[in-house]
């Protein structure tokens, strides 16, 4: 486990650093923010029957890492729920795949696929024979 932090540091220390920021990603974060909106917004939508799923796409997509980390706690505070927890429920299949994605941190997300991806190796591993 030591190996893949050891290997995720250095990437990260090590990396091109002549780079533009504007680079590096096209989600920008949106000028008219406003977490608290945008968390009444969310939970209209799971409350509306069949859920409004586009509402809950265009606000997400649309702003940055800390912005959607602005919200999932204004959505707490509004609502004494996580909005991971609400979205899992309101959600399926890849939409609530893609879109829990997005409500984690970068680390986060980084860590997940990670563990998911050395299950996998895992599993495959004990399928061939071969033991760790």
């Amino acid at each position: 486990m030591s190996t893949v932090h050891e290997i995720l540091c250095k990437l990260s220390l090590e990396g091109d650093h002549s780079t533009p920021p504007s680079a590096y990603g096209s989600v920008k974060a949106y000028t008219n923010f406003d977490a608290e909106r945008d968390a009444l917004n969310i939970e209209t939508a799971i409350k509306t029957k069949g859920v409004d799923e586009v509402t809950i796409v265009n606000i997400l997509t649309n702003r940055s890492n800390a912005q959607r980390q602005d919200i999932a706690f204004a959505y707490q505070r509004r609502t004494k729920k996580e909005l991971a927890s609400a979205l899992k429920s309101a959600l399926s299949g890849h939409l609530e795949t893609v879109i829990l994605g997005l409500l984690k941190t970068p680390a986060q997300y980084d860590a997940s696929e990670l563990k998911a991806s050395m299950k996998v190796n895992a599993w495959a591993g004990n399928r061939r024979g071969l033991s760790h």
